[in-house]
């Protein structure tokens, strides 16, 4: 085939971009017929050198998730099922495999028919282009254009890669449909040529098509030319030419899909005597291609268009009669239910129980996708109209759990005219909470009457009863409210796996809100103390202990369990859950002063958010950016999370709030703002604000106290510290903290002989964790030790205070000591963050260089591959001035922010 040149100037330069390091994607889209299979295999022949890797999309009912991620070879060794079940860990196979490739020269990722891939797949490649830098890495992406039925995995994945043309075929020109015909017969006439170009409607495959079954002279002489519509016809025509055993080759090949298969299969399949002879005669007339030249090689019908025209061809009974034959030879499960239900021809009650059987065991397993797919064709087959109905509903409520929103959405109309009011409601509850609206939700839920509940089935009754009370709590609502719902739910006798991880939580934030010691007892001990001992099927218990520790402000114990969490999720045991671990991980990394590990860890965070960024999310995004003095920044975010929180006051992320907005007052150093701060949080919160519900932790409670001593309020102040020395399992700080927070009191009373016997006890009760916060109270020590003429040990506090907030990088900390105890100047300087003209993926880089990891540890932590490693540590050494990791090490350690990460 004759490509445009500048199709092939784009191809050259994509090519050459991507030997020279450049990740690149090239997009080829365009309608059936339109050359984008030749055009990509044009682009393997011209891409010498590279390490060609190979997938299609397949066009079935059921699309296995990372379906596409296996063809091209990827596997995640630590993963029970092969790959994980979350895209932007499973693209770290992907990832792995570039690197190991990479050394023997460039890679070039193909994929044909990306509109039949899966949408998991998909969201893969998308991760893997989008934070590749420095790979010698070429994706080339084949496919139909965009239409209604198109994912928004595939739009992002077509439309916002960072690099990368999109050739869009539009068919021959003229010229090169002249070109065509003239190969084939030199003294065509060019209106002849015109003719059958525009009857082809510039289809390569058509005219190819037309001219190998006719040749040129009989087209140029037909008064009506062959239609393209009635390829169909035509095929049959055409094999009705062939002996049954060819027949019977095509037809096996058309009915197991568009897709590679072996010789022998077809040969089972189609019951055929002669497969080598068929097999021969298929190739040489152009239905069936091989893969490779050699005879083993899988085969497949020429084009999509083709194997849909054989399809077609094939008598209704002679195609029923190769499914079911296809059913028994199936190498899995899905695949033989997949040809039974394409050889129904009526409703079938026994093979719709056994679907309905598979998919509850999919479901169990966690395989949402597969489980929705296996619930819609029972009903599909069902006989009872009821039955039909509450199958298809149970198939969408697996769609929205494998996230496969784009089509729940479109399905809602029916849903909601559904009798069925319970799954009807947990459906259109469960999409509304996809935005995070948890308060509509909670509506919708609770508009199911008692009736209507009642007469539910267990299953749907106890998901309900869990995603009401989980709504409830995302919505801030009176957690006694739901303590009905969790007693109800716990005697139904089948819970849903898939809403364990919610009801454990629910009840853990009921039991600590009500100060249960059992409900302690079960969030602290009935896991083991190591995190790595528990058990995978309980990792859902650790996350929720590592968030209660992050809560609580045990960070130590809180980076210890949820580090654990995190890793299971990148290979392949659960789900970040919109982020939430991985932001509740940046807070504790915070708290423990490793700033630029929290920073990695947030970005993480933000990429596994599914719509809008969780509440726990914004309400721990402010801290990070106010320590470094970006208050801009942090204003931002506080501003975003009080908006989501007035409407939702969840009490979690509420705290949290309080605990950011705090934090950038205090850096912020505006002693009005300062003053305002517990009337501003009043005024977002109400007077709840002040109230301390049970074991919430003390870290909360402290920097409330703060704001009450900022705001006059000494007496609310002494009150919230008394509370907060109450709260169990007390982190080793509170030995020291309620001794700060009275010395800060004592001082704005006026007390500052009391206020300086405060600060010594806190000073001398130091432990090691909570560094910031050390620093603070050594700057408060330095102030109340100036003011009274201690200049030595105001000195020592200042020079003391300086090296904490220089090691952690708080820079607007730094910047407010020379301002302290006049006189008692500290005489160490504020220091140059030497990280400081890095963007945000090389300053990521960088610390986790530093802190001692490998390259292939960081890729993983990152999400990249080696190769974009080493693209970002060229560029880390040129923009700081370093030739060697020792050397960042030594700058960065050297006494400039940074240190500790």
């Amino acid at each position: 085939m004759l490509w445009q040149v500048e199709q092939v100037s784009a191809i050259s330069a994509a090519l050459e971009a991507a030997r020279g390091g450049q990740p690149t994607v090239l997009s080829v889209l365009g309608q059936p017929g339109m050359g984008k299979t030749s055009l990509l295999r044009e682009i393997a022949t011209r891409a010498s050198g590279f390490n060609v890797l190979e997938a299609e999309g397949r066009d079935s009912a059921y699309r296995e998730p990372f379906d596409l991620l296996r063809q091209l070879g990827a596997r995640d060794e630590h993963s029970g099922s092969g790959i994980s079940r979350d895209p932007l860990a499973a693209a770290q196979g992907l990832r792995d495999l570039v690197d190991a490739l990479s050394p023997a020269g460039p890679v070039l990722i193909l994929v044909d028919d990306l509109q039949w891939a899966d949408r998991e797949s998909v969201e893969s490649l998308y991760w893997l282009v989008h934070r590749a830098h420095g790979d010698r890495l070429l994706v080339v992406l084949g496919s139909r254009p965009e239409s209604p039925g198109s994912t928004g995995a595939w739009r992002r994945l077509i439309h916002h890669s960072p690099r990368g043309p999109v050739l869009s075929l539009t068919g021959l020109s003229f010229e090169q449909a002249t070109a065509a015909v003239l190969a084939a017969d030199p003294g065509a006439e060019p209106d002849a040529v015109r003719r059958l170009w525009d009857h082809c409607a510039r289809s390569p495959f058509h005219l190819d098509s037309l001219l190998r079954q006719y040749g040129f002279a009989e087209l140029a002489g037909m008064r009506s030319l062959p239609a393209p519509s009635e390829l169909a016809a035509r095929t049959k025509a055409e094999l009705s030419r062939y002996a049954p055993d060819v027949v019977g080759l095509v037809h096996a090949s058309a009915v197991l899909g568009y897709s590679w298969q072996a010789l022998p299969r077809l040969a089972s399949v189609g019951q055929v005597d002669d497969p080598a002879g068929a097999r021969e005669a298929l190739v040489e007339a152009g239905l069936l291609v091989a893969r490779m030249p050699d005879t083993a090689s899988p085969l497949r019908t020429s084009h999509a268009l083709a194997r849909a025209a054989v399809y077609q061809s094939i008598p209704y009974a002679r195609r029923r009669q190769l499914h079911l034959r296809a059913a028994e030879q199936a190498g899995n499960v899905m695949e033989s239910l997949e040809h039974r239900v394409a050889a129904a021809d009526h409703y079938d009650d026994a093979l719709a129980a056994e679907l309905e059987q598979a998919a509850q065991t999919a479901h169990a397993a966690g395989d949402f996708r597969q489980a929705g797919q296996m619930f819609r064709w029972a009903s599909e087959l069902s006989n009872d109209a009821a039955l039909r109905n509450r199958r298809w509903l149970d198939g969408v409520i697996d769609m929205i759990l494998a996230r496969d929103v784009a089509w729940v959405r479109q399905q809602l109309p029916a849903v909601k005219s559904a009798p069925d009011r319970a799954r009807g409601a947990v459906i259109q509850g469960l999409m509304i909470g996809v935005e995070k609206r948890w308060l509509d939700a909670w509506a919708v839920y609770t508009s199911v009457s008692g009736a209507a509940l009642d007469q539910a089935d267990p299953f749907t009754r106890y998901r309900l009863l869990i995603l009401t009370a989980w709504s409830m709590i995302c919505a801030g609502r009176d957690l006694e409210e739901l303590a009905p719902l969790l007693t109800r739910a716990a005697n139904e006798l089948t819970p849903d796996r898939a809403l364990v991880g919610n009801e454990v939580f629910a009840r853990g934030m009921l039991g600590l809100r009500r100060s249960d010691a059992a409900a302690l007892d079960e969030t602290v001990n009935s896991i083991p103390a190591r995190s790595s001992d528990t058990p995978l099927q309980l990792t859902y218990k650790l996350a929720w202990r590592g968030s209660v520790h992050a809560f609580w402000g045990n960070a130590s114990a809180s980076e210890a369990d949820l580090a654990e969490v995190t890793t299971r999720i990148r290979t392949g045991v659960g789900d970040n859950s919109d982020g939430i671990y991985s932001g509740l991980l940046a807070f504790a990394r915070w708290l423990n002063g490793s700033w630029n590990l929290a920073d990695v860890e947030m970005r993480v965070a933000l990429d596994h958010v599914v719509g809008q960024p969780h509440p726990m999310l914004r309400a721990i995004e402010p801290v990070l950016h106010a320590g470094r003095g970006d208050f801009g920044q942090a204003d931002k975010k506080l501003h975003e999370a009080a908006d989501v929180l007035q409407v939702m006051p969840w009490r979690e992320p509420v705290h949290l709030y309080v605990i950011s907005y705090v934090a950038r007052l205090h850096a912020g150093a505006d002693p009005a703002a300062q003053k305002m701060g517990l009337q501003q949080l009043r005024t977002v919160f109400g007077d709840s604000i002040l109230m301390v519900p049970g074991f919430t932790g003390a870290l909360w409670i402290f920097h409330l106290a703060i704001a009450a001593i900022w705001a006059g309020d000494l007496d609310r102040a002494e009150g919230l510290t008394r509370q907060s020395e109450r709260q169990p399992h007390s982190p080793r700080w509170m030995q020291w903290v309620p001794a700060w927070v009275r010395g800060l009191a004592a001082e704005s009373a006026g007390a500052t002989g009391q206020a300086r016997l405060h600060l010594d006890a806190a000073v001398a009760g130091f432990t090691d964790d909570l560094p910031l916060y050390r620093a603070h109270v050594l700057a408060d020590h330095a102030r109340v030790a100036a003011l009274q003429h201690d200049d030595p040990a105001a000195r020592r506090s200042l020079d003391a205070a300086s090296q904490l907030y220089r090691v952690l990088g708080a820079v607007p900390h730094l910047a407010r000591l020379n301002e302290i105890a006049g006189s008692a100047q500290s005489g160490s300087p504020a220091g140059v963050d030497a990280l400081s003209a890095l963007s945000d993926r090389e300053r990521d880089v960088a610390t986790l260089l530093v802190s001692g990891l490998s390259y292939a540890q960081i890729a993983r932590d990152l999400y990249v591959t080696r190769a974009t490693i080493g693209f970002h540590t060229g560029r880390i050494y040129a923009k700081t001035g370093v030739t060697s990791r020792a050397e960042l090490i030594d700058l960065v350690r050297g006494g400039v922010p940074g240190a500790r990460n």
